[in-house]
């Protein structure tokens, strides 16, 4: 976990740095405990932040961390309580997988950017090894009515999680109907830890350090070629219409 949570942020932080303009509005989609938040605070001094999560619960920690963060309670696939056209940058990492419809998420988000805004979109590659390890655990708590006797029964359902093909998001942009193009794929790879080896494997960091993960990351690299998730760099662009009720059909590719 340790590994894997330094190489998404240092992604993370990379992006952040290109994309969070001076006075930039960002907003962070299932923003959890807030560490994205805080991350954005801390590079874009002068941005402002927000936050959106359906957990209220979570939503309590964020506030306590980023107390300078607009923060609202709602659902990603709608998000309600946020203004339309308004943010330069929508950022979303870790929640894609658990989502009803890509599709539904491209439109949400995409509403939410003004003309050149930058859609951040963390989403999980299909037949990784993160994939893979999600399907052999137990799925996981997404409301507060979630015994262990559900999560145990849904783990069985296809809609488990959402893990879709390359075709499927490029469809999902093109379906948002905003005329948007991507202009960067930058992969994540990281390895999959069972709960019962993350003890192990942090007393090995303590006396091995960083190499140790080097050498794991590359190992599962070489087991399995595929990259357990990527960022989807959007741009949203301003739509030319030359005929009243005229919609433009979206342009996207996704880049390797």
């Amino acid at each position: 976990m340790r590994w894997h949570l330094r190489r998404k942020f240092q992604v993370m932080e990379r992006l952040f740095e290109k994309y969070l303009t001076p006075n930039a509005k960002f907003v962070d989609i299932g923003c959890g405990h807030g560490d994205a938040l805080r991350l954005a605070s801390r590079i874009g001094k002068s941005c402002e932040v927000w936050g959106l999560d359906i957990n209220r619960a979570g939503l309590k920690i964020a506030r306590e961390r980023t107390p300078e963060a607009l923060l609202f309670e709602g659902d990603m696939h709608d998000a309600a309580p946020l203004p339309k056209g308004y943010f330069d940058v929508v950022h979303e990492f870790g929640a894609a997988f658990l989502s009803r419809g890509w599709d539904i998420l491209a439109r949400t988000y995409m509403s939410l950017l003004r003309d050149d805004g930058i859609l951040l979109w963390e989403l999980p590659r299909r037949w990784s090894l993160g994939h893979i390890s999600y399907l052999l655990t137990v799925a996981p708590k997404i409301s507060d009515a979630d015994t262990k006797a559900i999560r145990i029964w849904r783990s069985f359902l296809p809609s488990k999680y959402r893990f879709e093909s390359d075709t499927a998001v490029t469809r999902a942009l093109e379906n948002a109907e905003y005329t948007c193009e991507v202009v960067e794929n930058i992969p994540i790879w990281h390895f999959y830890c069972p709960k019962a080896v993350g003890p192990a494997l942090d007393w090995l960091w303590k006396y091995f350090g960083d190499s140790m993960f080097d050498r794991l990351d590359e190992f599962s690299r070489r087991l399995w070629r595929r990259e357990a998730g990527y960022y989807l760099v959007v741009r949203k662009k301003a739509a030319c219409v030359d005929f009243p009720n005229v919609k433009i059909a979206s342009s996207v590719s996704l880049l390797h």
